[in-house]
């Protein structure tokens, strides 16, 4: 055992990471299954749960897929689609909350209390993988959204049963328009996940150019070694720059990110965010999608910023000294 221990720990994050997602869809395919079971039996809101939530597994198992390097664009496009079905399913069986009246079963004070710690811990551990696999692949980053989404419905469950436990007057109502909220938070997810790679940076990090026209260039010194310029600023979400190396007419460089926020916080501020994460984690999710879409191609926009300056996009082949930034 002790053997098996250390040969995870010393495997890379990524492959640890498509580990863990291979070794929970086995469980959750297990679960799933007997929920349909049961489900035609007895209940037909749990084929419904298991539809959606099979949708879910299916579209995690793409993700998997993708990082073992089968087909990764053609698997980004399923783990979207099925994503996407999820929601709709999620949406429609949520929504009929607003109509039919169903029975809720009675909860304990620990039961409810080990359903909130448990959807707090889940929705906490996705944020910090989305924050960690931020800058590693998209398809090691689709499944920790994914893992978000998942925690997003264990949340909706413990709302439910923290209301159901203090008896309030209309529950089904709220709980019928907060779960198609997150419905709708799945599909934009599923949005995300398909158009990333398309407008994202990762893997296009390096930019090469070449200054072809110096009357125009009224932007970079070229007598200077080095060049930093700013492509989308941000305080909490960390801003995105263009640090570059200069060598006679060339420009070899990375698009990077600064630290975030939360990098940037001490301790106790993290603290104090973990406890109000309930709240704080639809602010967030505003304003990272709001910087998502500032920040959206920026490679594209970097070289158009720099095509009016006299400079040309070249191959990174073209130039002979590797870029050691």
């Amino acid at each position: 055992m002790k053997g098996l221990i250390r040969k995870y720990r010393e495997k890379p994050f990524e492959d640890r990471l498509v580990l863990r997602a291979t070794l929970g869809l086995c469980f959750s395919a297990v679960l799933t299954t007997g929920k349909f079971v049961i489900g035609i039996l007895t209940d037909v809101n749990l084929c419904i749960i298991a539809v959606y939530t099979c949708a879910i597994l299916l579209a995690k198992l793409q993700c998997v897929r993708g990082a073992k390097g089968s087909a990764p664009a053609r698997r980004n496009v399923l783990t979207a689609v099925f994503l996407l079905f999820a929601s709709v399913v999620y949406s429609a069986f949520m929504g009929s909350m607003a109509f039919t009246r169903r029975s809720h079963g009675d909860y304990s004070l620990i039961y409810v209390l080990f359903l909130a710690t448990i959807a707090f811990c889940e929705l906490g551990f996705s944020i910090a993988g989305i924050f960690r696999t931020a800058d590693r692949g998209y398809q090691y980053l689709d499944i920790k959204i994914i893992d978000f989404c998942i925690a997003a419905i264990a949340l909706l469950t413990a709302q439910i049963a923290i209301l159901n436990y203090t008896t309030v007057p209309d529950v089904d109502m709220y709980n019928s328009f907060v779960g198609m909220g997150v419905g709708i938070l799945i599909a934009v997810c599923a949005v995300y996940i398909l158009i990333a790679p398309r407008v994202g940076i990762v893997g296009r990090e390096r930019q090469t150019f070449i200054l072809r026209d110096g009357e125009k260039n009224d932007l970079i010194d070229m007598k200077k070694t080095a060049v930093t310029l700013m492509l989308c600023r941000s305080a909490v979400y960390g801003s995105y720059i263009y640090t570059a190396e200069i060598r006679g007419p060339f420009l070899d460089g990375k698009i990077g990110r600064t630290a975030t926020l939360w990098k940037r916080m001490p301790v106790a501020l993290k603290v104090v965010c973990c406890i109000l994460s309930e709240i704080l984690v639809f602010v967030w999710l505003f304003g990272s999608a709001v910087f998502f879409f500032r920040s959206m191609n920026l490679p594209k926009k970097l070289q158009k910023k720099l095509e009016c300056c006299g400079f040309e996009q070249i191959a990174e082949s073209q130039i002979s000294v590797p870029y050691s930034a």
